[in-house]
């Protein structure tokens, strides 16, 4: 009767207020304790995903996803290798830095670390001491005594356009999974063939073969024959593009070279007419590089000297038959092939049998007449010999030719859906015996534009502001008009 008193005169009892205290502290309590296990889960979940590395690239060109090679790399380290980024780890290319964690998730034997060098002085004058100078943002790589330092500019691929005083560069692309991968072999002393580029015959070897080559787990270098002494660890020489013919005793240091089991790639200029030297001596190895450039009617891209040619049946192109992919070969000459001097040939690439050649000196149409030669030829070949190594085993050496220098210039060895730069990688891996190819392809960073046409416009516009809130609006009136009712 006393709570009915007390109600009637609107007084709520204590015991009811009581209650009702206690069910609000509950309440609020539950929600604090939900709130602090979400940011909780959301915690763990954030420090996983930095130490894991479980993020989703949803970038074009999968910008932060390293590649098979780099994984096997990692995964047959033995020893611990550090990655020390040159600046404060907040004031770190964020890019840089999302590859450094996908690293370090990759492998428990990758270590990630920042340092700023206007602290650290040093440090600096430790590294200049040994020859290499750290720089802002640049990233050192280190394994035991092992160094290597790679500067900013070499982690990012540029494009350069003139400008009205000045050039302007633009960010292309991502390079950074290939030098670091590339610094990872090279200072963890995993084995890295030599292979030396000559000079002194007006060459043109392409800044892009040569990086190609050295980022791919071979130590590069140049050599002048019969002036700079030949490094007994060089494995392979190659002559690119030589314009001018090597003297004889060049050449007898080439087979001194050769007779210790050494290795020789030749890409012959096809616009030089003769080098009677180098021509000779690849004859001497059954490959005898003819006046005939070849052209194809179809395949081909964009011109019929820019030859798409089938492969051969060589070791070689054991990659290529488990890989589709297509080369480009613009403008070379047919090679003919013959077993001499205990030699043995093969053919690496052949034109189709649709093609046809002309002679260099006399062409002045590229539409087939009725005395071209038919084809198919041959426009890349081997010869091989067998000889007795170090070990005092049987071993074979190689000697490669073309009579195409176009092949590994830039718009052909960057270009991804080209087969072009990984024909150079498994030419020296056959004859270097190297597994570790490092052909790690340079991430784009261009944003292509979307394109949109009218029609789509107002479609995307009639949903997003029209349908989608006017969908909303009828959803709330609907469930104001229900619970009102009920």
């Amino acid at each position: 009767m006393e709570h009915q008193r007390r109600a009637n005169r609107g007084v709520i009892p204590e015991e009811v207020q009581h209650q009702s205290r206690k069910k609000h502290t509950l309440q609020i309590t539950c929600l604090l304790l939900s709130i602090a296990v979400i940011l909780g889960i959301y915690s763990m979940i954030s420090a996983a995903t930095d130490r894991f590395s479980w993020k989703l690239d949803l970038t074009e060109d999968q910008v932060f996803r390293l590649t098979e090679t780099t994984k096997t790399i990692l995964s047959e380290l033995n020893n611990t290798v550090t990655f020390t980024y040159c600046n404060d780890g907040s004031a770190a290319d964020t890019n840089l830095k999302e590859v450094l964690s996908r690293y370090a998730a990759a492998s428990p034997r990758i270590d990630v670390s920042y340092v700023d060098l206007d602290a650290t002085p040093a440090m600096v004058e430790e590294y200049g001491q040994k020859g290499i100078e750290l720089s802002p943002n640049g990233i050192l790589v280190t394994c035991g005594i092992q160094s290597r330092f790679i500067a900013w500019s070499d982690l990012y691929e540029f494009r350069t356009a003139p400008g009205d005083e000045s050039q302007n560069y633009s960010i292309t692309g991502l390079k950074a999974e290939t030098m670091l991968t590339s610094a990872i072999v090279t200072v963890s002393n995993q084995d890295c063939p030599g292979v030396a580029f000559t000079a002194g015959h007006s060459e043109d070897d392409s800044e892009t073969l040569r990086n190609l080559v050295a980022n791919s787990n071979y130590d590069v270098s140049q050599v002048v024959l019969g002036i700079d002494e030949l490094n007994e660890h060089v494995d392979a020489i190659i002559i690119a593009g030589a314009k001018r013919d090597f003297s004889e005793a060049e050449l007898e240091i080439l087979e001194a070279f050769m007779d210790r089991g050494g290795n020789l790639c030749v890409f012959r200029d096809p616009q030089i007419n003769s080098l009677p030297n180098l021509d000779g001596y690849l004859a001497d190895w059954g490959i005898t590089v003819t006046d005939q450039i070849v052209l194809e009617p179809r395949q081909q891209m964009d011109s019929p000297l820019n030859i798409i040619p089938n492969f051969g049946v060589s070791m070689i192109n054991v990659y290529f038959s488990q890989h589709s992919t297509y080369l480009v070969l613009p403008e070379c000459r047919a090679l003919d092939l013959s077993n001499v001097n205990a030699s043995i040939t093969n053919t690496v690439l052949r034109s189709t049998s649709a093609s046809y050649s002309k002679g260099f000196s006399s062409m002045s149409s590229l539409t087939q007449s009725a005395e071209d030669a038919s084809g198919p030829f041959t426009v890349a070949a081997t010869g091989e010999r067998s000889f007795t190594n170090r070990d005092g085993e049987n071993d074979t050496q190689y000697v490669f030719a073309t009579a195409c220098t176009g092949f590994y210039q830039e718009r052909y060895l960057k270009t991804e859906s080209l087969g072009n730069a990984d024909l150079v990688l498994q030419v020296l891996s056959q004859m270097t015996d190297n597994e570790v190819t490092l052909n790690i392809p340079t991430k784009n960073l261009t944003a292509d534009s979307l394109s949109f046409t009218r029609t789509t416009i107002i479609l995307f516009g009639a949903f997003f502001v029209v349908l989608l809130p006017l969908g909303l609006m009828l959803t709330g009136l609907w469930v104001f008009l229900k619970r009102r009712h009920s």
